[in-house]
């Protein structure tokens, strides 16, 4: 999965083959909406707003695609949920879940979140990191905000020797996760 923050609350993801737009027509200044949203396969505007809901406390990742499923042309495709407002969960074939959260903290969530990528956009960084932390350990956090709320929430968790794998994303710098 590779994951490009552009500002605001504006994405683009690779995942699972395929690419998804997030609020492409909230991208910042100077982003250019027809390089940002060629070749999507899954435009999601307004922040997951008109998602298919699901319950992220007992929501299940699909299960890997089989080799025989995959070779018939049949491997699944990327899904994306609404799991409440500001919050986008994204399932994807041989994927880790990945879950955004817009200036909010993470829902009640099932054991699944222990394999996701869990991105953390807007404001109160340290704090929701911290109660993220509390509630569960994924795989990846991913800090999307201001330059000195990021470095707070790193000096915080390195005092804290947390465990938690944390990486800063840039305005339209490419990260792998």
């Amino acid at each position: 999965m590779k994951l490009t923050w552009f500002g605001n609350s504006t994405f683009r993801i690779h995942i699972g083959g395929q690419i998804a737009i997030i609020d492409a027509d909230n991208a910042p200044d100077g982003v250019d909406s027809r390089e940002l949203t060629s070749g999507a396969d899954l435009p999601i505007p307004d922040f997951g707003r008109g998602l298919p809901p699901i319950e992220p406390s007992i929501w299940t990742p699909r299960k890997p695609v089989r080799l025989l499923d995959a070779l018939d042309g049949t491997e699944g495709h990327v899904e994306a949920h609404s799991a409440g407002e500001g919050c986008i969960v994204i399932d994807a074939p041989d994927e880790a879940p990945l879950m955004l959260l817009l200036d909010r903290d993470a829902p009640p969530f099932g054991r699944w979140t222990e394999q996701a990528v869990v991105v953390l956009l807007g404001t109160r960084l340290r704090e929701r990191t911290e109660r993220l932390q509390d509630a569960a350990r994924p795989k990846l956090v991913a800090l999307a905000g201001e330059g000195w709320e990021i470095e707070a929430t790193f000096e915080y968790l390195v005092g804290q020797r947390s465990g938690i794998s944390l990486i800063a994303l840039e305005p339209a710098l490419a990260v792998e996760a």
